[in-house]
């Protein structure tokens, strides 16, 4: 029953999300950044977005952690300056390379997705257009590969025994968990 609920609005979901992703994509390959940092609002509005950013990626549960600490003011200085330089602004990025900041850490896709939907909130709230919203989704993406550089490699040994251990059913709860997991799909569908 959930394949079939999911099954019926997955391509109408993700279809219109990749076409608009692969238009903006286009579109900085062809044009380049320089209008995208103006429409932000210059420097004025991209000091806004990375405050409004760094309000909700401090109160997002799934992230929050690795936004806080004594030396904040000095790292969201330094983002907003990378972030600047990333839409089109006339400056040079004088921080450390990203890889480098983030070697110590273990971000997963999750939170990478986690921080992409807070930006796209936080573009939202100081008035970016979709078109504007795409175009820094699909350049704030590109990132993903030297910010997930410390993942952990998969240990294929580690899950068989856990997929051995029990079944997707039984991890679920049996019957009363797969029950109310459908019943909670209904509802939110």
């Amino acid at each position: 029953d959930a394949v079939d609920v999911l099954g019926k609005v997955r391509q109408e979901v993700t279809a219109g999300c990749t076409v608009r992703l692969e238009i903006a994509r286009k579109k900085c390959e062809a044009l380049g950044t320089d209008g995208l940092y103006e429409q932000l609002g210059a420097e004025n509005g991209l000091k806004v977005f990375v405050d409004k950013l760094y309000e909700a990626m401090q109160g997002d549960a799934r992230i929050k952690h690795y936004f806080s600490g004594t030396k904040m003011e000095a790292v969201k200085a330094s983002q907003g300056q990378y972030l600047a330089m990333m839409f089109g602004a006339p400056i040079q990025y004088g921080g450390r390379p990203l890889d480098r900041i983030h070697a110590v850490m273990t971000i997963s896709d999750f939170e990478f997705d986690s921080f992409l939907e807070c930006a796209q909130g936080a573009l939202r709230d100081v008035g970016a257009d979709a078109n504007s919203m795409d175009e820094c989704v699909v350049l704030l993406e590109t990132a993903r590969k030297d910010v997930l550089i410390n993942r952990k490699r998969h240990d294929v040994k580690r899950t068989q025994e856990a997929a051995s251990a029990k079944s997707v059913y039984e991890r679920l709860g049996g019957e009363i968990g797969v029950t109310n997991m459908v019943e909670n799909m209904y509802t939110k569908a």
